[in-house]
Protein backbone atom coordinates (compact mmCIF):
# COMPACT_ATOMS: atom_id res chain seq x y z
CA UNK A 1 0.00 0.00 0.00
CA UNK A 2 1.43 3.45 -0.94
CA UNK A 3 0.49 5.47 2.12
CA UNK A 4 2.15 2.65 4.13
CA UNK A 5 5.52 3.34 2.07
CA UNK A 6 4.88 6.98 2.57
CA UNK A 7 4.33 6.69 6.13
CA UNK A 8 7.15 4.84 6.65
CA UNK A 9 9.50 7.28 4.91
CA UNK A 10 7.86 9.97 6.90
CA UNK A 11 9.20 8.89 10.02
CA UNK A 12 12.89 7.86 8.55
CA UNK A 13 12.41 11.58 7.06
CA UNK A 14 11.02 13.15 11.02
CA UNK A 15 14.67 13.01 11.56
CA UNK A 16 16.86 14.55 17.11
CA UNK A 17 17.95 11.43 17.73
CA UNK A 18 14.41 10.55 19.67
CA UNK A 19 13.83 7.18 18.75
CA UNK A 20 9.99 7.61 17.23
CA UNK A 21 8.91 3.63 17.31
CA UNK A 22 6.50 3.63 20.08
CA UNK A 23 5.09 7.21 18.98
CA UNK A 24 4.58 5.57 15.48
CA UNK A 25 3.04 2.94 16.99
CA UNK A 26 0.58 5.31 19.38
CA UNK A 27 -0.33 6.87 16.40
CA UNK A 28 -1.44 3.75 14.62
CA UNK A 29 -3.52 2.86 17.38
CA UNK A 30 -5.16 6.01 17.80
CA UNK A 31 -5.90 5.53 13.82
CA UNK A 32 -7.32 1.96 14.26
CA UNK A 33 -9.70 3.38 16.92
CA UNK A 34 -11.01 5.74 14.64
CA UNK A 35 -11.54 2.92 11.63
CA UNK A 36 -13.25 0.83 14.60
CA UNK A 37 -15.61 3.87 15.03
CA UNK A 38 -15.65 4.53 10.66
CA UNK A 39 -14.86 7.89 12.29
CA UNK A 40 -12.99 9.88 9.23
CA UNK A 41 -12.80 13.42 11.33
CA UNK A 42 -11.43 11.10 14.22
CA UNK A 43 -8.97 9.94 11.67
CA UNK A 44 -7.83 13.05 10.20
CA UNK A 45 -7.38 14.10 13.85
CA UNK A 46 -4.94 11.52 14.00
CA UNK A 47 -3.47 12.85 10.09
CA UNK A 48 -3.05 16.19 11.82
CA UNK A 49 -1.58 15.15 15.14
CA UNK A 50 1.41 13.05 12.94
CA UNK A 51 1.67 16.20 11.15
CA UNK A 52 2.50 18.04 14.18
CA UNK A 53 4.36 15.76 15.74
CA UNK A 54 6.87 15.19 12.55
CA UNK A 55 7.27 18.86 12.13
CA UNK A 56 8.71 18.77 16.23
CA UNK A 57 10.92 16.09 15.53
CA UNK A 58 12.60 16.38 12.52
CA UNK A 59 15.54 14.28 13.30
CA UNK A 60 13.84 11.50 15.01
CA UNK A 61 14.45 7.90 13.77
CA UNK A 62 12.77 4.60 14.22
CA UNK A 63 12.87 0.68 14.46
CA UNK A 64 12.22 -0.09 10.12
CA UNK A 65 10.94 -3.02 10.71
CA UNK A 66 8.69 -2.34 13.18
CA UNK A 67 7.84 0.97 11.61
CA UNK A 68 6.98 -0.54 8.12
CA UNK A 69 4.30 -2.97 9.31
CA UNK A 70 2.99 0.00 11.65
CA UNK A 71 3.23 2.15 8.72
CA UNK A 72 0.91 -0.61 6.83
CA UNK A 73 -1.46 -0.39 9.69
CA UNK A 74 -1.87 2.79 9.99
CA UNK A 75 -2.41 3.17 6.48
CA UNK A 76 -4.92 0.83 5.98
CA UNK A 77 -6.87 1.74 9.30
CA UNK A 78 -6.90 5.29 8.25
CA UNK A 79 -8.29 4.51 4.73
CA UNK A 80 -10.81 2.19 6.98
CA UNK A 81 -11.64 5.21 8.54
CA UNK A 82 -13.27 7.01 6.01
CA UNK A 83 -10.17 9.17 4.54
CA UNK A 84 -9.65 9.66 1.13
CA UNK A 85 -6.76 7.65 0.48
CA UNK A 86 -5.57 10.41 -2.19
CA UNK A 87 -5.93 13.01 0.42
CA UNK A 88 -4.21 11.63 2.66
CA UNK A 89 -1.06 10.39 0.25
CA UNK A 90 -0.93 14.31 -1.00
CA UNK A 91 -1.27 15.34 2.64
CA UNK A 92 1.72 12.72 3.99
CA UNK A 93 3.87 13.53 0.60
CA UNK A 94 3.55 17.24 1.33
CA UNK A 95 5.08 16.37 5.06
CA UNK A 96 7.86 14.89 3.80
CA UNK A 97 9.56 17.27 1.12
Amino acid sequence: MRIALVLVVLLGSVGCSKDATKDFEQFADRACACADKKDASCAQGVVDDLVKFASQNKNAHGDETTTKATGQRMGMCLVQAGLDPTKLRSRLQDLGE
